[in-house]
């Protein structure tokens, strides 16, 4: 494979960017969802005698705001952007360091230190990442709760 050091940074730097991104659109939407059904549902109820506008409406606002509020606790996608994000800006310092031979890289063999650094990076953001996935206990204790209500 014939990659440059400085390639590859950048393509895992945009790889992490991308996942950032990602997560901070899910998280802000998922938010809009819980304060705009929160809000609505009953102003809804209060306007209307209607089935559908005072009670079906506010159900469905209701079930989807539980939905994103569950999936929020779930999957934290905040702390994901957050942790992508903080890691993004890392390897970004790495590339701006490297590009001005600053520092470490100022040694006879920059290559091989970006690459080093950026791997490690790379690696510590996977683990920092693996507390954040749910784990199997925390499901099932979900389902439990689920089916006791």
């Amino acid at each position: 494979m014939d990659e440059n050091s400085l390639n590859y940074s950048n393509k895992i730097c945009d790889g992490i960017k991308f996942k950032a991104k990602k997560n901070k659109n899910f998280s802000t939407f998922l938010f809009f969802v819980v304060l705009f059904s929160t809000v609505i549902s009953p102003v809804l109820i209060l306007i209307s005698e209607n089935f559908w506008i005072s009670k079906f409406s506010p159900a469905v606002l209701t079930a989807c705001a539980a939905l994103a509020s569950y999936w929020i606790q779930l999957r934290k996608p905040h702390e994901r952007w957050s942790l992508y994000r903080t890691a993004q800006r890392d390897i970004e310092f790495e590339i701006d360091q490297y590009t001005f031979k600053n520092g470490d890289y100022s040694s006879e063999n920059p290559d091989k230190v970006l690459a080093d650094r950026v791997s490690k990076r790379t690696l510590k953001l996977h683990y920092d990442w693996m507390p954040l996935v749910p784990k199997s206990e925390e499901l099932q204790k979900l389902m439990n709760l689920n089916n006791e209500l």
